[in-house]
């Protein structure tokens, strides 16, 4: 499908982001190492009415459908990798991550997505300074010697990485806004941006889809 990113403005009300809010709160939460995670299980047939009104959200913008969707609240910023499949292929085609911030007050939040693609699930935490922290499910792997972004680059938005260069091309930097959705191909490799560690509040919703079959 094409390799679209993008932002959708005003994608959820105020109602609905105080729904998800008190949502996270009802949900067993996982600490690893960079946020607190929480599946919504939507995927489960007895969760089958959250599903149907996150695939409600979507519908007007793609034809894809929900397969999974967990909210997340971040302490510190997180590392390079995609959101492809973890040990066997979908048994669809892998479609578009949405990520709608439900509450930010860091102004300069923001994701990059690079032009690289995995339709597999890798993190270069380990290969970029963050050892087992952030995505510890996905297969780590060591980066390619390449020089693609510069040092002005890593600077600004990435200093929370160790890295002298990334062998990576940018495709954008989409910033957050509260009830806004930004949305990337799932096999993009994309990472955070750096935020500051203290008196953060951020939480956000994020939904990954594929491609709906033909028949």
């Amino acid at each position: 499908m094409a390799n679209q990113t993008g932002k959708i403005q005003n994608f959820i009300d105020k109602n609905i982001i105080e729904y998800f809010l008190n949502y996270w709160e009802s949900l067993p939460k996982e600490d690893n190492g960079l946020r607190y995670s929480a599946s919504t299980n939507c995927e489960q047939e007895w969760n089958a009415k959250l599903k149907e009104k996150l695939q409600k959200l979507i519908d007007p913008y793609f034809k894809v459908k929900v397969t999974h969707a967990l909210i997340f609240s971040d302490y510190l910023p997180g590392g390079i990798h995609s959101d492809g499949y973890i040990d066997q292929p979908e048994s669809s085609e892998l479609a578009y991550t949405f990520l709608i911030p439900l509450s930010c007050n860091y102004e300069q939040s923001a994701t990059i997505i690079f032009n690289e693609t995995s339709e597999k699930a890798i993190t270069y935490n380990k290969a970029t300074g963050l050892g087992n922290n952030g995505v510890c499910a996905y297969e780590q792997a060591a980066l390619p010697k390449e020089k693609k972004l510069k040092k002005d680059f890593l600077n600004y938005y990435l200093p929370h990485l160790t890295l002298d260069t990334l062998p990576f091309s940018l495709n954008t930097v989409l910033y957050w806004e509260v009830g806004s959705a930004i949305y990337w191909p799932r096999k993009n490799y994309h990472t955070s941006a750096w935020f500051p560690a203290k008196n953060i509040n951020r939480k956000a919703l994020v939904i990954l889809t594929n491609v709906k079959n033909k028949f």
